[in-house]
């Protein structure tokens, strides 16, 4: 009899989970007698909790959420994709920011941190042009992940948007924007989506760890190698229709798949050193280098 398992995704599911979606789709995980579920969240942050009380076995997030507030317990696994992220911005908001206007920011999770980190990348943006800037021109509300849609509903920009994605679907739109990435600003990438579980699942279960990491990273060569069967392999799981727009879209996400998934302290460890500096992260040096031990 099979193990069943859960993953919880850090929204919707998309070709970003195309490392988890191969092994699936192909019978990776039935082979090793493990049954793989992935679940949707209701929120950005249910599946970090729900893996350290042990409600689900594993999650995937992007790397911020590892210092935006102390979560005992969690264990970070490894990264599978990485991308540029940062604010979207509409080029007509952007004129007005420099010349010292306000501007209204969607966020699939406003306030606390995340709104300061998005604060910090249009600081610097304006500082690098000139510009003075004052954080009460910036205001930043939940919108949730439909980016784009928040931008034709009248928003001047979305933040916690991703290159391969967003930027994208901006192009491909034809919409006049700026695509502001935070290492265009000096400051350390995080979009990314990392592996977690919790503390006792590892303790418990390392080999179930070891062959759920091993076959996603083996899922993320797959699709990097094989850009036309990702593509197939997310129309059939998904269960959607081709578009051009998802098909360029899983085109710029392929070469972005990491494999081998591995621990890696150093990875982003820059980035907390960079954001305690800056006095934005909630886990002191202990606090991050536990998430590796």
């Amino acid at each position: 009899m099979s193990m069943r398992l859960q993953l919880s995704l850090e929204w919707f599911l998309n070709p970003d989970h195309l490392p988890l979606i191969a092994g699936i789709d192909l019978g990776w995980y039935r082979d090793a007698g493990l049954e793989l579920e992935l679940l949707v969240p209701d929120d950005h942050y249910d599946g970090l909790a729900a893996t350290v009380s042990g409600d689900v076995a594993f999650a995937c997030n992007e790397p911020l959420h590892m210092i935006d507030a102390h979560r005992p317990g969690l264990k970070a696994l490894g990264c599978f994709f990485e991308t540029d992220g940062g604010i979207l911005l509409q080029r007509a908001a952007g004129q007005r920011l420099l010349a010292g206007g306000t501007v209204r920011l969607a966020s699939p999770v406003a306030g606390g941190v995340t709104d300061t980190i998005a604060r910090e990348i249009l600081a610097r943006w304006c500082t690098r042009q000139g510009a003075a800037f004052d954080h009460a021109q910036v205001a930043i509300e939940g919108a949730g992940f439909e980016h784009l849609a928040n931008l034709r509903a009248g928003f001047d920009g979305a933040w916690l948007c991703f290159a391969n994605f967003e930027g994208v679907e901006a192009r491909l739109a034809g919409m006049d924007t700026h695509f502001i990435t935070t290492g265009d600003v000096g400051l350390h990438n995080f979009s990314a989506l990392e592996l977690f579980t919790s503390q006792g699942f590892l303790a418990e279960h390392p080999a179930v760890v070891d062959t759920v990491t091993r076959l996603i990273g083996q899922g993320a060569r797959l699709c990097r190698d094989g850009p036309a069967q990702a593509a197939a392999l997310w129309y059939r799981y998904s269960a959607t229709q081709p578009t051009g727009l998802m098909d360029a879209i899983i085109a710029d996400t392929c070469p972005r798949l990491v494999s081998p998934v591995q621990r890696d302290a150093a990875r982003w460890h820059g980035m907390w050193a960079q954001f305690d500096r800056l006095g934005l992260s909630q886990v002191d040096e202990a606090g991050y280098a536990a998430l590796y031990s």
